[in-house]
């Protein structure tokens, strides 16, 4: 079986649904696809042991015609959609993308915002968007809150959510997104926390991602003025994926100064996948308190599980599964809430044993999602499309 992904970031460029590719096609090849990562960008090509393309001229005009041409070179079977609005530069032609070709299609929607179009046309977008969803073969969602999101049952007061008050039919997969970082050997801990800038009486605070005004990293930042000097925060990676995600973290530097907290946050910048593992294990606490709620959309959840990181989020807005249970898994705060999160940090801070509870429920959990698990059940839908266009055909 022959599959073509395409997304649009993908590494070095740093960015989950970059790292999530990765690890979808050495988890597909590694079961017996042939995986063509097709993408756009400056970066190596790559044949083995799986192909990655930079043949995507732009995500304008051009990209239908790119992607036909590497479909029939590769002889793809399934064309795959890595689909997260902002990385296609709000541009429509994605959305129009499955109409285009003669190979069924597959589309993972890693958020359901909207494309901006031009200011009054919202109609337009709820429109593009709806193309994409209903001319793409199969509907692939990554977490419990979109899939409730197209069965009707969770309606968004966000105007640029796509939601529907019907299911969409037939309905969308569920298949949930893996860690993105693995757990790497770690020689000295002690030694990465003097680099970092601890010492024996420091707790450090860590942040995984992108700069973005949902992750709640200036909560984050806030709360550093409620707790003791020894608290330091370390932003790992840090970096922007948009400009109105380079105006929040312009917005946060001012917020950092202004409080006078450059001495307590140490940014590392971008990170290899085994530079993160490391950075990840050397932390005594993580803060992730997303402003829509924790989920396992998110990639930095996951790989601060996996890594048993104790780690304070915000509450799901639909339920999840496995649940995430306060004190027993994590530390729930509700968002934009910097003193209940400051006083978070403390708890944790005073009791190992609460942080150890959590370190192991949070290997628990990530242990559910396996890639393993993940790559079989993208197969089962390829073969599931496959077989279905054998029998139209007949």
């Amino acid at each position: 079986m022959r599959i073509l992904l395409l997304t649009a970031e993908y590494l070095p460029q740093p960015g989950g649904v970059g790292d999530y590719t990765a690890k979808l096609a050495e988890a597909l090849t590694a079961i017996g696809c042939q995986v063509c990562v097709l993408t756009a960008g400056e970066g190596p090509e790559q044949t083995e042991p799986w192909l990655v393309w930079r043949r995507v001229r732009g995500w304008g005009r051009k990209l239908h015609q790119d992607v036909r041409n590497a479909a029939k070179q590769f002889e793809a079977d399934i064309v795959h959609i890595q689909y997260q609005t902002g990385a296609y530069a709000m541009k429509p032609a994605v959305n129009l993308l499955p109409a285009a070709l003669s190979q069924p299609t597959v589309v993972t929607l890693h958020d359901l915002r909207m494309p901006y179009l031009a200011p009054k046309v919202a109609p337009l977008r709820r429109y593009v968007t709806r193309l994409l969803i209903e001319n793409a073969n199969a509907v692939v969602v990554t977490n419990a809150e979109d899939e409730s999101r197209l069965a009707g049952d969770a309606p968004s007061s966000n105007p640029d959510i796509y939601t529907l008050t019907q299911p969409l039919e037939p309905p969308a997969h569920l298949i949930p997104i893996g860690a993105n970082i693995e757990v790497a050997p770690l020689a000295d801990r002690e030694q990465l926390r003097q680099q970092l800038g601890a010492t024996a009486e420091t707790v450090l605070l860590g942040y995984f991602g992108l700069l973005n005004s949902t992750k709640g990293v200036h909560t984050i930042v806030e709360s550093l003025q409620y707790l003791p000097a020894t608290t330091r925060l370390v932003i790992i990676g840090g970096g922007t994926g948009s400009s109105e995600d380079e105006a929040y973290a312009e917005q946060l530097r001012a917020t950092i100064s202004r409080l006078e907290l450059e001495q307590r946050i140490h940014w590392t910048g971008y990170l290899s996948a085994g530079e993160v593992s490391r950075t990840l294990q050397a932390l005594d606490c993580a803060a992730l308190p997303f402003s829509d709620g924790a989920s396992y959309r998110r990639g930095s959840l996951l790989a601060m599980l996996a890594h048993g990181v104790p780690t304070i989020t915000t509450p799901p807005h639909v339920p999840i599964d496995p649940s995430l249970r306060h004190e027993r898994d994590v530390l729930l705060v509700e968002p934009e809430d910097a003193i209940n999160l400051a006083l978070a940090v403390e708890q944790l801070a005073a009791n190992p044993e609460l942080c150890q509870q959590l370190s192991q429920a949070g290997k628990r959990i990530a242990s559910s999602f396996r890639w393993e698990t993940i790559a079989q059940l993208h197969q089962t839908l390829y073969q599931q499309l496959l077989a279905n266009q054998s029998i139209n055909h007949e």
